[in-house]
């Protein structure tokens, strides 16, 4: 076997890469990585009153509306001027009116749905390995409100916004960070933060 792995380089280097992978305990299967799960799946856990519905406020936002208003009557007038004949079906629309548009498919989950328009998940990042945790936490009775790092974004930064609020759109409009970001707020009461929080936030979303 020894021989036979040293008189072919990339067998060898396969192989070390395999034993490597074992013994650190990492997985060479794609989907390690979290997927984007849709507002649905968001929904089971964040619609109750008592948690701030973050949900309910969201589908009544233009966010949630965002793939439906590709088929109004501004949309077809703004993307005739653009040379789009139809906003639903192009590209340089759905990239910022569908979550996760340019993302490859592996990276979604089954039951994710993209006319849901702009979801959760475009702000906070795919959600998967957040569901995931936070459906043990429930399991072992372990429910904490603090959100570890890494497992979701909890505040979008300036940046995630200015992604698609930004010159480059045919409808945009100055953009003010903390004035928008207060409008789309929808904080958990039992994080009990204080009243001008977001007040404080830099661009950075509250990050040092």
């Amino acid at each position: 076997m020894r021989n036979a792995l040293m008189g072919c380089p990339a067998i060898a280097l396969a192989f070390a890469t395999v034993l490597l992978a074992l013994l650190s305990g990492s997985s060479l299967i794609a989907g390690d990585a979290a997927q984007y799960v849709g507002a649905e799946k968001c929904k089971n856990c964040h619609s109750a009153a008592a948690k701030g519905d973050q949900y309910g406020k969201w589908a009544k936002e233009d966010h949630a509306k965002a793939v439906e208003k590709l088929a109004g009557d501004a949309a077809l007038k703004l993307g005739k001027e653009k040379g789009v004949a139809e906003p639903q079906k192009d590209k340089a629309c759905l990239t910022c009116h569908v979550t996760a548009y340019d993302e490859p498919a592996a990276s979604k989950g089954k039951k994710f749905d993209p006319t849901q328009g702009v979801q959760c998940e475009s702000c906070h990042g795919p959600g998967s390995a957040h569901v995931k945790a936070r459906l043990e936490g429930e399991e072992s009775g372990d429910k904490p409100l603090k959100i570890p790092a890494g497992e979701i974004v909890a505040i979008p930064t300036a940046e995630t916004c200015k992604k698609c609020h930004n010159e480059k759109s045919p409808s945009y409009k100055p953009f003010d960070y903390k004035k928008y970001l207060k409008e789309i707020a929808h904080p958990d009461p039992r994080q009990n933060h204080p009243a001008d929080y977001l007040d404080k936030l830099g661009d950075s979303g509250g990050k040092p």
